[in-house]
């Protein structure tokens, strides 16, 4: 139990750090790396509660919830800090009423290329380097444990990269070639 909630304050300190170094965007390279120490001290700490594989999920679980909690915070502030602070919070597009069916169909694109399109890029990337790791002689359960951390870390680092870019047309193509090489590699040694 104490191992358990040292990682859980540790997590939390980690990413209220995290997200101090997001809202402070320059010179935050303390705040960064000192929110991710405390994000490894937590891993460590939950390794300690249940081994080293099974701790150590539990702990990514408990960094998980507590990032979302602190970005769905931080999503609920934002008007209220804006209403305090005498700005306008900007209307929502939708609201517009000059919002066509090319505004729908783009954001239709979007959530494919960011949900659906990330999603298999990172199976396809995943699965290759599952069967580049067992070519190099790897044991299987550490390598469908390592790739089944690997999956989710990709799936979600380009779902980022894809909500981040504004430029459509690249972000298209850098996902779509992620997605169709790791397919069209993994067809031909198959």
């Amino acid at each position: 139990m104490l191992w358990q909630s040292i990682g859980t304050v540790v997590a939390i300190g980690g990413i209220f750090l995290l997200r101090k170094a997001w809202q402070k965007r320059l010179n935050a390279g303390l705040e960064a790396l000192g929110g991710s120490l405390l994000v490894l001290f937590s891993l460590i700490a939950w390794s300690q509660t249940s081994g080293a594989d099974k701790g150590a999920a539990l702990g990514i679980i408990v960094v998980v919830i507590t990032g979302g909690l602190a970005v769905s915070m931080t999503a609920l502030q934002v008007p209220k800090r804006a209403k305090r602070e005498g700005r306008q919070v900007p209307e929502r597009a939708s609201e517009h009423p000059q919002v066509g069916p090319v505004l729908w169909l783009l954001r239709i694109y979007n959530g494919i290329l960011l949900f659906l399109i990330t999603g298999l890029a990172a199976v396809f990337i995943s699965a290759g380097l599952f069967i580049l790791l067992r070519w190099f002689g790897m044991e299987h359960s550490a390598n469908l444990t390592l790739i089944a951390f690997l999956f989710s870390i990709l799936w979600s680092s380009l779902a980022v990269y894809v909500g981040s870019q504004q430029a459509m047309l690249r972000k298209s193509l850098i996902i779509l070639g992620l997605a169709i090489a790791p397919a069209v590699a993994l067809t031909l040694t198959s």
